[in-house]
């Protein structure tokens, strides 16, 4: 289901663009198909400046008992597996809630998509519910989204539990929760079993290197080079994926912010010296120029273009859903993350799909329970076009994604399930900053400083936290 350019995957919130085609309608879409103005019974108001908190309309009362409450879910995604999924689903919500009707609205993913919805929200006419491209917290920050705790501890699906621990995080602000997450499609590595099997080595997941140093040694098996050009690659980490590094951070026994303080740390020791192996890495096993490696090929992800797929690269990272929206031509395995110097475990970042309702909704009750539905009951259709591993726990099993079992098989498709949705007990904290956009973009381009060595280690970082830090506590005093 992978539709956008192959520039677009490789930027910092690249897993974001997933779920987009090109974008067919600006921010103005949205306030054009849903009304743009609030009902005479809502109060008006002018949208909130950055930082201050968007005033909350009264709730309407529910309809009357004559007819159905009808709801309003504006959801941005355009590609042709979600719009054959979502009206399944919604198809499938109203029959199991006669009492309520859904009015959705697809305007597109334009530049002005969350910024409009903002403005809806500041001017006292929101939908019901919101699907989300930036984090929780940076709506509840705002005063954007109805915390929706009191609804989960009477949910009859959506309980706390339900769902893997860092998604649920991902959710929450302050302590309160904001949304709910339906996909928490966490990262691994893919190995090319062919390229495994020439050499002698397995490809068995229990017996896969655990550490930074293990596979590396590994990685050099398989580069080839001529004349100081990469030709072959065994493993390229510092290539692309940004959205795993909270993952990289945790494996050096580090971490990148701390929600709970809401402090950045960046810079610590350990991060520190994460950068630091990732760039004796490329010194020493690929010449120490990032710039004539990229030349050399796409060394990045899992998908037609890359030397992954050319079979010119052992072992890449990417997302679970690389495992049927890739085409991968050739036989596959997936195995864990190692653990650096630093560290003690492997751990997984994941990517995650986020549902709201919006603050100032007439219609809470029924917006929450189609909010459950999405993120529950509804994620095993969604599931089945899409390998978007389920963020609920309690999805059966035997609900996998229709195209793994047609390139795999039933068994080969409910083990790869199994892989990932095990992976997700051991996924890290994030998406959890009301300045998350911010923070992964001043991230990346430490990085690719460090890696073009156009700053240290410890500069780059330094700088990047006090920048990250700055914005945090701008945003938080606002």
């Amino acid at each position: 289901m992978r539709t956008e350019d192959n520039e677009v995957r490789r930027t910092p919130v690249s897993r974001r663009a997933f779920l987009r085609a090109a974008a067919v309608a600006g921010g103005a879409a949205i306030l054009a198909a849903c009304g743009g103005s609030p009902a005479a019974t809502e109060p008006t108001a002018a949208p909130a400046s950055e930082g201050e908190a968007a005033p909350a309309a009264t709730a309407a009362p529910a309809q009357a008992s004559g007819g159905p409450v009808e709801i309003e879910w504006v959801n941005p995604y355009t590609t042709p597996a979600t719009q054959e999924a979502i009206p399944l689903m919604i198809s499938a919500f109203e029959e199991a809630n006669p009492g309520i009707k859904v009015k959705y609205q697809n305007p597109g993913m334009g530049d002005g998509y969350t910024e409009a919805l903002l403005s809806r929200i500041a001017g006292g006419n929101p939908p019901d519910m919101a699907t989300l491209f930036s984090t929780p917290a940076e709506f509840a920050a705002r005063g954007s989204l109805l915390e929706i705790d009191q609804y989960m501890q009477g949910a009859a699906m959506a309980k706390p539990d339900a769902f893997y621990s860092a998604p649920l995080k991902s959710c929450q602000w302050q302590g309160k929760t904001y949304a709910l997450p339906s996909s928490a499609g966490a990262g691994a590595i893919y190995l090319n079993v062919a390229k495994f099997k020439e050499k002698g080595i397995t490809v068995d997941r229990e017996s896969f290197p655990k550490t930074w140093d293990e596979v590396r040694a590994l990685s050099k098996e398989f580069i080839v080079t001529d004349g100081g050009e990469v030709i072959e690659a065994g493993y390229t980490p510092f290539v692309g994926g940004s959205w795993l590094y909270p993952a990289w951070a945790a494996m050096n026994g580090g971490k990148l912010y701390d929600a709970a303080s809401n402090t950045y740390t960046l810079n610590s020791d350990e991060n520190v010296a994460w950068l630091d192996y990732w760039l004796r890495w490329l010194d020493e096993d690929y010449g120490g120029d990032i710039e004539r490696l990229a030349a050399a090929g796409n060394w990045d992800d899992a998908y037609p273009d890359s030397q992954f797929q050319l079979g010119k690269l052992a072992m890449t990272n990417s997302g679970s859903w690389a495992a049927s929206d890739a085409d991968i031509p050739f036989e596959w395995e997936v195995v864990r993350f190692p653990f650096g110097p630093g560290g003690s475990q492997s751990y997984t970042a994941f990517w995650p799909n986020w549902w709201a309702v919006p603050k100032g909704t007439k219609h809470p009750d029924e917006a929450f329970k189609l909010v459950e539905w999405v993120a529950t009951k509804g994620w095993e259709t969604w599931y089945r076009f899409i390998l978007d591993t389920p963020a609920w726990k309690e999805i059966p099993q035997t609900v996998v994604t229709a195209k793994l079992v047609e390139n795999t098989s039933q068994e080969r498709a409910e083990n790869i399930n199994g892989f990932f949705a095990d992976y997700l007990n051991d996924a890290v904290d994030m998406w959890n900053s009301p300045v998350e956009s911010f923070a992964q973009e001043t991230l990346g381009a430490a990085v690719a400083d460090v890696l073009a060595k156009v700053k240290s280690p410890k500069d780059a970082l330094a700088e990047a936290n006090k920048l990250c830090q700055d914005k945090l506590n701008e945003t938080l005093k606002g």
